[in-house]
């Protein structure tokens, strides 16, 4: 997947660009608009995260130009502003996601994958054998309903959710446990148990950085 970043504060620009290295993005990162406009025009992208006040041409008149021949890739508004008509402006012509700083990282997090959600189909097929139905959290095995215990479904609908990215250990921790402290979690057991139940080995395990599950087709 690859993301352009266009924001001219050198230190969020580096950390937003880290944060989607993490989540296997490939990422250009550009803090002058008008230099972007080259890279938007020659450059096939599927995210776009843009800041509103950066030099020369602002971040909302980089949106009109994208959405003059692009209408279906997201694109993300970034700004300090609390100016209703920025807000206003930028929905008008066609921005997917709109965040204030300052921001958590975990909050753009959020709004990447609800986005990159609606995109996705409702079922993936992993083989002709197996399926996974997004919207009820199921895999299906030659047409039939895998059933999980509750943990193990959190688990599988987050790595499902991520397919073809490492999820990391402590976002597995977190979502699947649910702020259980953390001695407690059981991750290699729900990892053995599961195995059992899945027809196909479909669970990687990423040492030191997590686990992923990636599409067979």
């Amino acid at each position: 997947m690859n993301v352009l970043i266009i924001e001219d504060d050198v230190q969020l620009s580096i950390a937003i660009s880290r944060f989607c290295e993490i989540k296997k993005f490939d990422t250009i990162c550009m803090k002058d608009g008008l230099d972007a406009i080259d890279q938007i025009d020659n450059g096939n992208f599927d995210l776009y995260i843009i800041d509103i006040n950066i030099p020369r041409i602002n971040g909302l008149d980089l949106l009109k130009h994208i959405r003059k021949t692009d209408l279906n890739t997201p694109i993300i508004i970034i700004t300090a502003s609390l100016e209703i008509q920025n807000f206003s402006t930028a929905f008008e012509n066609g921005c997917s996601e709109y965040i204030k700083k300052p921001f958590h990282l975990k909050e753009l997090d959020i709004r990447i994958n609800n986005l990159l959600a609606i995109n996705k189909p409702e079922i993936i097929t992993l083989n002709d054998e197996l399926t996974y139905d997004l919207s009820r959290e199921e895999f299906y095995y030659q047409n039939r309903p895998i059933k999980f215990r509750y943990k193990e479904k959190r688990f599988c609908a987050l790595l499902m959710k991520h397919i073809n990215t490492v999820v990391p250990n402590a976002l597995i921790h977190d979502y699947v446990w649910e702020g259980e402290i953390k001695e407690t979690y059981p991750l290699r057991q729900l990892l053995v148990e599961l195995r059992k139940k899945l027809p196909f080995n479909i669970i990687q395990t990423k040492i030191r950085e997590g686990y992923i599950i990636e599409s067979q087709r």
